[in-house]
């Protein structure tokens, strides 16, 4: 796939939750990497094909990694991609990590009863879906931005529920939380940059219709 002489091609991969779902898709084709690699504090993780090589990232910094043309593709959720502005093109919706992305509060907490509080405040990472969301229901909230941990915040009192993704909703229900209301559903993507996919179209394209193939639900 890969002539030689020609730089590597690097694909920039998640950590955390859609990464543990990725790898194990990948075992035993040739887009696998390489186990030892992972173990080891290596940057640049060989895959099975020679020139094709892996960075794991953290979802919110893997777009701007590829949009800069250090890597070349990347798999990102939709959830990232829609919370930053950068010059992806978006190849496939590989639809798996499939989550909702939803209104929570404490249990028989209903839409109606927060909209007429006075002084909404919603805590949640994802600022710019919420704000949508918001305008689209003719509502206006204090967002408190979270990182982390943000099923606490009703609990604390720091807000009076969240915008958060759910899957299974076994954390909410371990706080004593529930969907309210679902903003969206967000899944993998695969992307690329865009110098980088436009000006050499010949190597990238196979391998990202190999990762589709593989990858996609």
């Amino acid at each position: 796939m890969i002539s030689s002489g020609e730089m590597p091609i690097l694909i920039a991969f998640p950590k955390g939750r859609l990464g543990d779902e990725l790898l194990p898709k990948l075992a035993g084709t040739a887009l696998a990497l390489d186990e030892s690699a992972l173990k080891s504090r290596v940057l640049r993780i060989p895959t099975a094909t020679p020139g094709v090589q892996v960075l794991l990232l953290k979802g919110t910094d893997l777009p701007r990694y590829v949009a800069a043309g250090v890597a070349s593709l990347g798999i990102v959720g939709s959830d990232t991609l829609d919370e930053i502005d950068v010059d992806l093109l978006e190849l496939a919706d590989l639809r798996f990590g499939a989550c909702r992305l939803s209104l929570c509060g404490p249990a028989g907490l209903k839409l109606d009863d927060l909209k007429q509080r006075p002084h909404l405040r919603l805590a949640t990472k994802y600022l710019r879906a919420t704000g949508f969301w918001l305008e689209r229901e003719g509502l206006t909230a204090e967002l408190v931005p979270l990182q982390s941990s943000v099923e606490l915040a009703p609990i604390l009192g720091l807000a009076d529920a969240i915008v958060d993704l759910v899957q299974t909703g076994g954390t909410l229900k371990a706080h004593g939380l529930e969907e309210i209301a679902v903003l969206g559903v967000t899944s993998s993507r695969l992307v690329a940059g865009r110098g980088a996919y436009m000006a050499d179209p010949g190597r990238l394209r196979p391998i990202a219709d190999e990762l589709t193939r593989l990858l996609k639900v």
